[in-house]
């Protein structure tokens, strides 16, 4: 938001404002109001009105958008290959996960990359006596920097920031709006780039 309120400030004072800088402010603002909103929500039980959102069909349709978070110089690819790719949730958070993980990947990629968003339906063991039920599973993986040691065991702790004057609620937000959904988040990370790959139960899929 910084940025944004510095450039807004450069531009004023040249006379050379412009409906852009107000309108990229208030998206700066938006987005700072939503990380405070779910920092605050922290340990408050899931609120049960969801909507039934179709991951692939989610995916598919930001596809544009996160083209242009990431810049002409990182190419975006799509596989969409979650074959029951229903969830409970609410797709404007969703949304919000895809555009800080893509923001994030910009910035470990400042020479350009490949940005991939692969889902995929996979089984799991919940519950005593184990029983084995289906999540979506969203992949989004970058050919940037990477991650390592204390950054990667601390990339979802609150503030924590691999950037100088960064706030670090990127991944701390997308980690919880997981956590909100009864999923679960799980980083890969090297010198060839990064892999986050979200979980979501998949909606009417448990098994004796």
């Amino acid at each position: 938001m910084s940025k944004s309120v510095d450039s807004l400030r450069q531009n004023l004072a040249a006379g050379e404002s412009t409906d852009r800088d107000f309108i990229e402010l208030e998206g700066a603002i938006d987005s700072a109001f939503h990380i405070s909103r779910e920092l605050i929500s922290i340990g408050e039980p899931a609120p049960p009105d969801r909507s039934v959102v179709d991951v692939n069909e989610l995916v598919a349709q930001l596809e544009g958008v996160l083209a242009r978070v990431l810049g002409s110089k990182i190419r975006v690819a799509l596989r969409l290959e979650a074959v029951d790719p229903l969830v409970q949730a609410e797709a404007v958070q969703l949304e919000w996960a895809f555009f800080n993980l893509a923001s994030n990947s910009r910035d470990a990629m400042p020479n350009g990359g490949n940005f991939l968003v692969h889902t995929a339906s996979v089984d799991r063991p919940v519950g005593t006596p184990a029983r084995m039920q289906r999540f979506v599973r969203v992949t989004v993986t970058d050919t940037g920097h990477g991650l390592f040691g204390d950054a990667r065991m601390r990339a979802v702790d609150p503030f924590f920031s691999t950037k100088e004057g960064a706030p670090g609620l990127g991944l701390t937000s997308v980690a919880m709006i997981v956590r909100n959904f009864q999923g679960w988040l799980h980083i890969e990370s090297d010198g060839t780039g990064t892999s986050i790959h979200m979980h979501f139960p998949a909606l009417g899929h448990i098994t004796p």
